[in-house]
């Protein structure tokens, strides 16, 4: 019981967005009990969220091993595949999710993102296509089909696809920022090669290169955060220091303090005080 409830607690953590914690929560539980596939899946979740993409494979195979064919576990398997660049082996994964529940719209979108990542975008359209049409009460699959046309050069039927989206679960994050999205793309376009243009640059953005995409190490950022909030609270402090010398020579002293050198330590202060004010409210 006291694992179930770990469990639990860990995938309400991903559910928020706190991929950090739920990653610290699940160590000691996989440690403890090996054979969880659960626990290892959970920590795929969050090793993929904060951008572990090697620990996140090494998870999600784990998962594998211990629930051979699992459409979770090849889902994850196929994700952190993409997520690497290898990408014959994330559309392999996530094939055969597919085929181990044909009905289930999570695999089959998986499919067809993975083909984007790829750059197969005829194959992920193809794909996606069929799924949106089975699939018709799924959102999420029905903004993976509308980046699919968008990238095959078709913003119409894509923004079809994203109001679909829309209509089946108002507010939908990923909609709303496709849609987003496709309208500034659509600025730029005004006849059939401008047309061409955007959306292989959009194409080629869905793409992960050979080798994986690379996300900051959050304790890095952390640490550089630190250290410039630290940096901003030692500059304040000189200039603070500075501004009350120049009011003792010019109040008690009776020193003519040039204008220019008053102005360049006024201007200071007050970048000082911004930069520090902005790096305490990040804190």
């Amino acid at each position: 019981m006291q694992t179930e409830s770990l469990l639990d607690r860990a995938d309400d953590l991903l559910a928020s967005g706190q991929a950090g914690q739920a990653a610290t929560l699940l160590a000691p539980v996989v440690d403890a009990e090996p054979g969880n596939a659960v626990a290892w899946l959970l920590l795929a979740r969050a090793r993929m969220a904060l951008g572990g993409h090697a620990e996140a494979l090494e998870a999600s195979r784990t998962a594998l091993a211990l629930n051979p064919r699992g459409v979770e576990e090849l889902y994850w398997v196929s994700a952190a595949y993409t997520a690497l660049g290898r990408h014959d082996l994330a559309i392999t994964a996530a094939s055969a999710a597919a085929a181990e529940d044909p009905g289930n719209p999570r695999p089959a979108e998986r499919h067809g993102r993975a083909l984007l990542a790829a750059g197969r975008t005829a194959e992920a359209e193809s794909s996606l296509a069929a799924a949106a049409e089975i699939a018709h009460y799924d959102a999420d699959v029905q903004v993976a089909y509308g980046m699919a046309l968008f990238a095959a050069s078709r913003p119409m039927s894509a923004r079809e696809a994203y109001s679909r989206a829309l209509l089946l679960v108002p507010g939908h994050e990923r909609g709303l920022s496709e849609l987003r999205r496709l309208t500034a793309a659509e600025e730029q376009i005004s006849d059939a090669e401008s047309l061409v243009r955007v959306a292989d640059e959009f194409a080629e953005s869905l793409r992960v290169p050979a080798g994986g995409t690379r996300r900051d190490d959050p304790a890095h950022s952390a640490l550089a955060h630190s250290a410039l909030a630290h940096l901003a609270g030692v500059a304040l402090g000189v200039c603070l220091v500075g501004l009350i010398v120049l009011a003792v020579l010019i109040r008690i002293v009776n020193v003519d303090v040039p204008m220019p050198l008053l102005v360049a330590v006024f201007c200071a202060t007050a970048s000082a005080t911004c930069l520090t004010v902005y790096t305490r409210r990040r804190t």
